[in-house]
């Protein structure tokens, strides 16, 4: 079973090299435009009109094309162009290298055609933006172009609280320091003429007549002009970076913009890309990652594209750049979502923890200590030019453990001290507790807090919580996340540890000032003692740890179709709150990312975890078939249409219809974890342990092979519940 081959489809577009560079427009307008028109990034630069591509026949006329999607897979994006008589195939890719590929073959036998490849950077002088971006030089060699392309954020910023990157300067406007990404233009043929223009702003649509086409390129050539900083200060406009190939018969062009934070590294994307083959290097380095995870296959085809469609955005959306101030990391996802966040991070933990090289894992743990704040919390998202901000509450305790039971030896003492740090922060400033070894619970203050907005748990802690006031109130998830923090820490650490008496603190804080016994619910807790009212999923987290597995709150709450039990997926808050919305609106307005009843994946994993944990705790041989179900459900809501060659991963999805989130466009987003759900209850693995506990599933048959394992690899096979298992 070859993964490139089921993943591919005509209705995806997004290409990515796994090292940083990526194409993901959501709504693009310029899809079928040869090259990357619409928005691209490097790490979380984002870059507009990268290049395309522009045609004129050999009597100097331009080629207009009727065009058409014709495939993608994740290692390349087919695109077919039609004028006449003429007709070009185009495949893009991005390359391991960082660079943007596109490779244009004539498929019929026509005279040779003049192909010009056209970047439109901007040009403005040093000044306010959130960004500021500019072109600040370019270079002309004998057969490519050199860009510095810099990026500088205001130091202080309002924070975007609509996920659609719409950040104000605040304070004084100050700016930072710029961050230079240099891209080299070029390509696999020899370069015929070029020119360089300033031009006053226009429309930026792909089109020959807004290019200076018409203007320079005079008897088969350009006129090789250098004019990038010309004009009436302040000098500002688009450049026109434009140079000259011929496409002919049998000899496929390639075009390419290669990227780095140096010019070397550019020269060095570009060189490789523009060799031959191009294309099929793609895919190998593709298929080279999916060797390097667990194969999985089974007869359910929902639970097989699931598994490798995230292990294709785990791929999309890494950063692996070197001289950035990061280790190797996965972005949320794209867009918007394009830096290291930490809410997010404890779900990429668990995924790349089943790779059989940990450096990603290792690499995670490592941004957690560079980007660590003196206090020992964790900035919620980290970027590469612009300042942190916000703090997430967060479980990457659990992810943690995992590396170390998949992978010894990987953990090291300084992800270990992180962690330390991190546990007393919560201590000193998350607890009013004056005995943290005590029934204690820890707080949350506003809420951003927990990475999910508009609930009524919020209100219940402040009327003005959903315009962002602060507040503070002992926060379930935030509690279970300091539990399974101590008990990490506890467990590294033989013996009489304070950790352990921090766990066994929160762990009766939730059991015995959060759990209301009469309605069979963990509640968060405000200062004077009051549970919440609200029913949000995060009530349910407490399922997930050993000790605090009840199967009354399953019934009441999880298995009962008026409250969590949905047609197609678990709310985030229950079906019976009055501000309960299955369309995504709070207060009669539909959101961007709303958490009052939308299913959201994240809230789904740990749900079926604690469904997981209950059916195993139990001798109930029923809660143990729930749990399986409640995974399929998980499953089978990132499909559009329940199309099982068509798998999605959006923020959020309608619980009752299944409808994603399309009006976001986010697919492919990476908050959610769902290859560690298939390999610990699908296949039953436990990390560290030799046996597998497989949950009932209505499937016939599963089998993955080369998993990770203390001794070497795992491959396991479940046929109707029974597994057998080999270790070498």
């Amino acid at each position: 079973m070859d993964p490139l081959a089921r993943l591919g489809r005509k209705d995806k577009w997004f290409l990515g090299g796994g090292k940083g560079a990526i194409y993901a427009p959501p709504f693009p307008k310029h899809l079928l435009a040869p090259g990357f028109w619409d928005d691209v990034y490097f790490a979380d630069v984002r870059i507009a009109r990268l290049f395309t591509a522009l045609f004129v026949d050999a009597d100097g006329r331009p080629i207009r094309f009727d065009s058409y999607h014709k495939g993608w897979r994740p290692d390349r994006l087919t695109v077919m162009h039609y004028s006449g008589d003429i007709v070009v195939r185009e495949r893009r890719c991005i390359t391991e290298a960082n660079a943007w590929v596109t490779e244009l073959e004539l498929v019929t036998a026509v005279r040779p055609i003049h192909v010009f490849l056209w970047a439109l950077p901007e040009v403005r002088p040093p000044g306010h933006g959130a960004p500021w971006q500019a072109m600040t030089d370019v270079q002309v060699g004998f057969d490519s172009m050199l860009v510095k392309f810099e990026t500088a954020w205001p130091g202080e910023l309002v924070p975007d609280r609509t996920g659609i990157e719409a950040e104000s300067i605040r304070g004084a406007r100050a700016m930072g320091p710029s961050l230079p990404v240099y891209l080299e233009y070029g390509a696999s043929h020899e370069r015929q003429s070029w020119t360089v223009n300033l031009a006053q702003r226009h429309d930026e649509s792909p089109l020959y007549e807004l290019s200076v086409l018409p203007e320079k390129f005079v008897d088969g050539r350009l006129k090789q002009e250098f004019k990038p900083f010309t004009g009436t200060a302040p000098v500002e406009g688009l450049a026109h970076l434009v140079q000259h190939y011929v496409l002919e018969d049998r000899r496929p062009l390639t075009l390419a913009c290669g990227a780095g934070l140096t010019p070397l590294a550019a020269r060095d994307s570009l060189q490789e890309a523009r060799e031959d083959g191009a294309i099929d290097r793609s895919a190998a380095a593709w298929r080279r990652y999916f060797e390097g995870v667990p194969h999985f296959s089974s007869s359910d085809e929902h639970l097989t594209s699931a598994y490798w469609h995230r292990w294709y955005g785990l791929r999309l959306n890494t950063v692996d750049i070197p001289d950035l101030r990061f280790a190797p990391f996965v972005t949320e996802g794209i867009g918007f979502f394009r830096n290291f966040v930490t809410y997010s991070a404890q779900a990429h933990l668990r995924e790349v923890s089943w790779m059989h090289d940990p450096s990603l894992a290792t690499g995670i743990l490592d941004n957690l200590g560079r980007v660590q704040r003196e206090d020992g919390s964790f900035p919620g998202h980290n970027y590469t030019g612009r300042p942190a901000r916000d703090f997430y509450h967060a479980d990457f305790a659990t992810g943690l453990s995992q590396v170390h039971a998949l992978h010894p030896g990987a953990v090291g003492k300084d992800h270990l001290q992180t962690m330390r740090g991190y546990a007393d922060y919560f201590l000193r400033h998350r607890t009013l507790s004056k005995d943290p070894a005590g029934p204690t619970m820890y707080d949350v203050f506003d809420q951003n807090e927990t990475g999910q907005e508009y609930m009524s748990r919020y209100q219940f802690a402040s009327e003005n919580a959903d315009k962002w006031a602060s507040f503070r109130v002992s926060g379930v998830d935030a509690t279970v996340y300091a539990m399974q923090l101590f008990r990490m820490l506890a467990a590294f650490r033989p013996g009489d540890s304070p950790y352990k008496r921090f766990a066994e603190g929160a762990e009766r804080g939730l059991a015995e000032l959060s759990f209301d016994p009469a309605d069979q619910f963990f509640c968060d807790v405000a200062l004077d003692g009051r549970r919440s009212p609200a029913r949000p999923a995060t009530g349910l987290y407490p399922l997930m740890a050993a000790g605090l597995a009840l199967p009354d709150v399953v019934e009441r709450w999880l298995a009962n179709p008026e409250e969590f039990w949905l047609a197609a997926g678990f709310p985030a808050t229950a079906l019976s709150d009055s501000t309960f919305s299955a369309e995504g609106e709070w207060k009669e307005r539909r959101l961007n990312c709303p958490w009052n009843g939308r299913s959201w994946p994240m809230a789904n994993s740990h749900v079926v975890d604690a469904l997981a944990n209950v059916g195993r705790s139990s001798s109930d041989d029923r809660l143990r078939h729930l749990a399986g179900e409640g995974l399929m459900k998980a499953i089978h809501l990132m499909f559009h249409g329940g199309n099982p060659l068509k798998p999605s991963s959006y923020e959020h999805y309608d619980p009752i219809t299944g409808v994603p989130a399309l009006y976001r466009g986010y697919d492919d987003y990476m908050h959610s974890w769902i290859v560690d759900l298939v390999l610990r209850h699908a296949v039953g693995v436990q990390p560290g342990k030799d046996e597998v506990d497989p949950l009932p599933l209505d499937v016939d048959w599963i089998e993955c092979t080369d998993i990770p394992h203390q001794r070497g690899r795992m491959h396991v096979r479940v046929e109707r519940g029974v597994a057998r298992v080999e270790i070498e």
